[in-house]
């Protein structure tokens, strides 16, 4: 029986509902925590936000590839629907890295797939997979605005370096109260749109998206 994209979003909603009630408590007491301390939980909020909204694309497209039926209740398919999961897998790699699927075989592991939440790949996957889907999932992919930023703020938490900090220093004049110790501070970081920290944004705008994306 096909898979529901709606309950693939659902359990995006429960994961990162309980992510932005841990910030919201660590919120109240940041400034009576240590600065390594703060730091540490900070790139643990931000790299697991990141991995909440990788997974959900992950599942989101290859369910479709495989069929799925949507929020709506339509039945969707794609012309790799009898392929495996890793199979599946390698093809997106191969259109996220702009090759032509020729020969298809399964990926050894996740190890080997690429990053699924990059916007920079996601549209050549999505459009490249052939999905029942696409118009609508490519639809919900053009209403992220601030998602580049969450990708940049948790590789360069991961990744402390000059190029890194450089990148964030370009991203400052996008927001307001742009102070930084350390790359996760970004989460702090207020975008003028809404008046909030930019970690709602990111919040609202993957919600929104999801949601978009499983109609």
């Amino acid at each position: 029986m096909p898979i529901s994209l709606e309950l693939i979003q659902q359990k995006l909603n429960c994961r990162i509902s309980t992510l932005d009630s841990g910030f919201d408590r660590h919120v109240v007491k940041r400034s009576h925590t240590r600065r390594l301390d703060r730091f540490a939980l900070q790139e643990g909020y931000v790299s697991a936000l990141w991995q909440a909204w990788c997974a959900f694309c992950r599942e989101l497209l290859i369910c479709s590839a495989q069929g799925a039926t949507t929020a709506r209740g339509a039945v969707i398919a794609s012309p790799y629907t009898v392929h495996s999961e890793m199979e599946i897998a390698f093809i997106a790699r191969q259109l996220a890295n702009g090759n032509v699927v020729r020969t298809i075989r399964p990926l050894l592991g996740s190890h080997q797939e690429h990053t699924w939440g990059d916007l920079g790949k996601l549209n050549s996957v999505v459009s490249g997979l052939g999905c029942g889907n696409a118009p609508q999932v490519l639809t919900a992919l053009s209403a992220c605005l601030r998602i580049e930023d969450l990708q940049l703020c948790r590789n360069a938490s991961a990744h402390i370096g000059k190029s890194t900090i450089q990148e964030i220093k370009k991203a400052r004049v996008r927001y307001l109260d742009t102070r930084m110790q350390h790359p996760s501070d970004m989460m702090y970081w207020v975008d003028p749109g809404s008046s909030h920290f930019l970690w709602k944004s990111w919040i609202e705008e993957i919600e929104l998206s999801s949601q978009l994306a499983v109609q």
